[in-house]
């Protein structure tokens, strides 16, 4: 089979996981605009580029920050072994909190991703598990989703619900705050335990031509536990709007 994602697969660089869509057979580029929340309190709202690159051979994928190879792809079902890369971060700088101001950076960092995906009559059923392997933040995640895609002509909509786990290394890398940073920042010591992040999305792609698309969608993420009562988090609701245009080959 080939991938269930591969037409429009977009990370929202907020959150802890990603949407995919079901597409046609053919390999695409483009690029697009999206802008996000943020729920680190006096944050601005941030606007990125996004890339979209997506190259499936059916042994070997890239899809757009992640890429990888299959184990087992058919008509029904695909497991493959990838990295992708997750761009979780924090720049005090860019917090108008004076206290946050006072923090260490959080970056982002690469993971190591096995991914399973069953496509069915009733939608596609998605999970992964994808550890940190450049020693950042020592994150675990874990992921789950349900997608139900609706074709009509040249539109594809995509609604999706899922469900992501954060180990507690992840969330008190990303949400904690150490005694060091305690003392300089004059914010309560805080040791962060793993947390789950239910999510939303609806992602769309319009066909303009044989070969050239627009595409674009909305992912909602609701940050629980910890992550919701860190002293750093103002907002546990985050969001991210994304849009773009992709050609394909």
């Amino acid at each position: 089979m080939k991938r269930i994602s591969c037409i429009i697969s977009l990370l929202s660089m907020c959150s802890l996981g990603y949407t995919q869509i079901v597409s046609a057979e053919s390999n695409s580029l483009g690029i697009g605009l999206g802008w996000s929340t943020s729920p680190y309190k006096s944050y601005s709202s941030n606007y990125y580029p996004i890339p979209h690159i997506d190259y499936d051979n059916g042994s070997f994928f890239i899809d757009d920050l992640s890429a990888g190879v299959y184990a087992l792809n058919d008509d029904n079902q695909s497991l493959s072994f990838g990295a992708r890369y997750l761009a979780n971060e924090f720049k005090p700088h860019d917090s108008d909190n004076h206290k946050l101001k006072q923090l260490d950076s959080r970056h982002s960092t690469l993971l190591a991703d096995i991914e399973y995906s069953l496509n069915t009559n009733w939608g596609i059923f998605s999970s992964s598990i994808g550890a940190d392997i450049l020693d950042n933040s020592n994150s675990i995640l874990v992921n789950a989703d349900y997608t139900v895609p609706y074709i009509e002509n040249n539109l594809i909509v995509a609604p999706t619900i899922g469900i992501n786990w954060a180990n507690n290394k992840h969330n008190d890398y990303y949400y904690g705050i150490s005694h060091k940073e305690s003392a300089r920042s004059g914010l309560g010591y805080f040791n962060a335990d793993s947390s789950f992040t239910p999510y939303f999305e609806i992602a769309a792609q319009y066909s303009l031509t044989d070969n050239i698309a627009t595409f674009g969608g909305v992912h909602i993420d609701k940050l629980t536990g910890d992550a919701a009562d860190s002293p750093m988090v103002d907002d546990s609701t985050v969001t991210s709007i994304y849009m773009g245009v992709s050609y394909k080959f």
